[in-house]
């Protein structure tokens, strides 16, 4: 089951995370020994882009995803890219294509969803298998949506994605901390940085890239907002940011499946407020479809700063 992200990872280190640093050692021990027992990665015949992130949940890989897919094609790098993510929260065990107007986030995952809404997209939880289809149907290159913690399948291009929202949280290792691993080793392998906000500053390429919402939502109406995501907070700030009257805000755990009676709730709470529904378009594909009348959502895209540098980036690593 999907569990909240602690609030003391993107504060001060304190109590708690020194605390748990010796399970941050065992964190690293089990992560390293995994590493050791997985056999030669495959290589796969076309070539691996790979979106990912240093932290754990909310670091923006999914919108940087789908504007480095937009790139692709814009920029002719490949004729048939196709994205492979591992579907989170998803209860399917095999590879394969998602279809939008069949498959549900309990099937293949809210990313997955999202994702699929913009080209061609392949679940698997192994990616070698997910790669081997992606050869098999004619795909020509592959965007796969977090992945610099897996060694199942070789990468020609590592994209480390930094929010500068959040950066690294307390720089601490899971559970210490949002860190999957040591910042050194993610920067060995990471090729270029793309970082969402404010500059960053690195020995590696890096480029840079905002956040930009569509909003839509009516400015003299209420709203009541809710989202289950890693740092739900963002999404909260956005609206804040956006001048969007709120009423009334619901905090739920990352990937969470609402149940009908959770949006009843909401509905009911809504209607007392004389309020709107909103929420993120993650959030809205793990509504079930007759439920979903009656609720907005804040549709975002990243934008990035100077596509033709890095689209020369991609080419020449490729």
């Amino acid at each position: 089951m999907p569990l909240r992200t602690p609030k003391f990872w993107y504060q001060k280190p304190g109590v708690l995370s020194l605390m748990l640093t010796p399970l941050s050692w065992l964190y690293r021990i089990g992560a390293f020994l995994d590493k050791s027992l997985k056999n030669t990665p495959y290589i796969s015949s076309i070539p691996v882009i790979c979106v990912g992130n240093a932290i754990t949940g909310g670091g923006g890989k999914t919108p940087t995803a789908i504007a480095l897919m937009k790139l692709i094609k814009d920029q002719n790098i490949a004729k048939k890219p196709v994205f492979l993510t591992r579907g989170y929260g998803a209860n399917n065990q095999h590879a394969r294509l998602v279809d939008i107007k069949a498959d549900s986030a309990l099937h293949v995952g809210d990313e997955a969803l999202l994702l699929a809404q913009h080209a061609k997209t392949i679940v698997s939880s192994n990616r070698k298998t997910g790669a081997k289809m992606a050869e098999d149907k004619g795909f020509d290159l592959i965007i796969m949506d977090d992945g610099m913690q897996n060694y199942q399948l070789q990468k020609n291009i590592n994209l480390l994605v930094i929010d500068r929202q959040i950066d690294f949280g307390n720089n601490k290792i899971l559970p210490a901390g949002p860190l999957r691993e040591t910042l050194k080793n993610v920067l060995d392998k990471t090729d270029a940085i793309i970082c969402i906000g404010r500059p960053f500053q690195s020995d590696l390429p890096v480029f840079e890239s905002t956040i930009k919402p569509e909003n839509k939502l009516k400015a003299d109406k209420k709203y009541i907002a809710f989202a289950g995501l890693a740092l739900p907070e963002k999404f909260k700030n956005t609206l804040l940011d956006l001048k969007i009257k709120l009423a009334g805000w619901y905090e739920f755990s990352d990937h969470y499946q609402y149940t009908n009676n959770d949006i009843k709730k909401l509905k009911t709470d809504a209607k007392d407020n004389d309020a709107n529904l909103v929420t993120t378009e993650k959030d809205f594909v793990r509504i079930n479809n007759n439920l979903r009348d009656g609720i907005e959502t804040l549709p975002i895209s990243l934008e990035i700063s100077n596509p033709v540098n890095l689209s020369e980036f991609i080419k020449e690593q490729l």
